[in-house]
């Protein structure tokens, strides 16, 4: 009775359903199959009218749309409090989680981590501090390293939980402690976060996550060429210098990413959030405003004397040779806080100089 519907009403119907019902419908009857596209669109519709209208495009995948815009409604009960954490910690200041930041990018990078999993352990980092005050500012780097060591448990893969057993032994956490901390307070410690983050947070993607993502998508439609690796590295130093910021973490994941992505577009002269990218992620150009700027911002006051050298040595070789001039700009960014070289190249700014020059800016 329900297929003798008109196609309209059906659609209409199927687009009240939650995700895992409209899927499981769409696949048990080969009528309503044909009519999935619609489906997608009106379900993405119906639940996100303001995100769906910036996602229409004739070619939306609407299936992979409603994907994109769940995992943007979830990361919005990820965020900590700003505020909150400012209130409840009382001995641990923003200076402190700066520094601490910084050193759990230190040894993502000496430990060769996946990029995304200090934004994860920075997430639980946050949710910790807008719950529970530091009695101890000696206890805080024990708090980091537990917060790292859920974070690699968590983002394990099957394959690799032989090795990543061996990388979890509480013993290799407080070696790089140089002993102020043992194994047993490690293990104690990453029992206490593992218990307080809740499961919606470790699975929520982090900004590196939607970066990725992004860039996939500027590929594809030809935003950039693959090739133009400068342009997706800076954004990934921006976000690294974002997580070391307390203010950029109540900012959602997406937005942080697409932000990111944008301040470095315009730095090299390509469209600051092009309608592609529009649509895929379902942000705005005046959405990002205010986001960009604090990223700007950052780059120019972000001291990271520990960070920018690990990015300079990374990137000062490089294997694209015919955007030469590119990586050379990306090493000058990298190598102080400076507001140089980072705006378009069509801007009024100081021609390039040697990266060392630099650091004195």
């Amino acid at each position: 009775m329900f297929l003798s519907l008109p196609s309209e009403l059906i659609v209409d119907i199927l687009g009240l359903l939650p995700a895992r019902d409209l899927a499981a419908a769409l696949c048990s009857c080969a009528s309503l199959s044909a009519l999935a596209p619609h489906a997608w669109q009106k379900a993405c519709q119906t639940r996100w009218p303001a995100w769906a209208a910036i996602a229409a495009e004739p070619e939306a995948q609407w299936r992979r749309q409603y994907e994109l815009l769940s995992l943007r409604e979830q990361e919005a009960g990820c965020l900590p409090s700003v505020a909150a954490v400012r209130q409840t910690q009382q001995i641990v200041t923003e200076r402190h989680r700066a520094i601490l930041t910084e050193w759990l990018c230190e040894v993502s990078f000496d430990w060769d981590l996946d990029s995304t999993v200090v934004f994860k352990a920075v997430a639980y980092l946050d949710h910790f501090l807008e719950r529970q005050p530091v009695e101890a500012l000696s206890r805080f780097q024990l708090l980091g390293l537990a917060c790292l060591r859920a974070a690699m448990g968590d983002a394990r893969k099957p394959s690799q939980l032989e090795d990543m057993e061996k990388r979890l032994d509480a013993k290799n956490f407080a070696y790089i402690s140089d002993g102020t901390y043992t194994a047993g307070e490690v293990e104690a410690e990453t029992q206490i976060i593992a218990e307080l983050v809740p499961q919606h947070l470790k699975r929520c993607p982090n900004a590196k996550m939607f970066l990725r993502s992004f860039w996939y998508r500027a590929t594809l439609r030809q935003v950039v060429h693959a090739d133009e690796m400068h342009i997706y590295t800076l954004a990934s130093f921006l976000l690294q210098l974002a997580l070391l910021d307390l203010e950029c973490s109540g900012h959602a994941p997406s937005l942080m990413a697409a932000a990111a992505l944008s301040v470095s577009l315009e730095a090299f002269d390509k469209e600051a959030w092009p309608a592609a990218l529009q649509q895929f992620g379902s942000y705005l150009p005046s959405d990002l405003a205010a986001a960009k700027a604090r990223l700007v911002e950052l780059q120019a006051s972000q001291a990271a004397e520990q960070l920018r050298p690990i990015w300079r040595g990374m990137h000062e070789q490089h294997s694209y040779p015919e955007y030469d001039a590119e990586w050379s700009r990306v090493v000058l960014i990298f190598s102080c806080a400076s507001r140089s070289h980072l705006g378009p190249r069509g801007a009024s700014s100081p021609p390039p100089q040697d990266a060392a020059a630099m650091l004195v800016d």
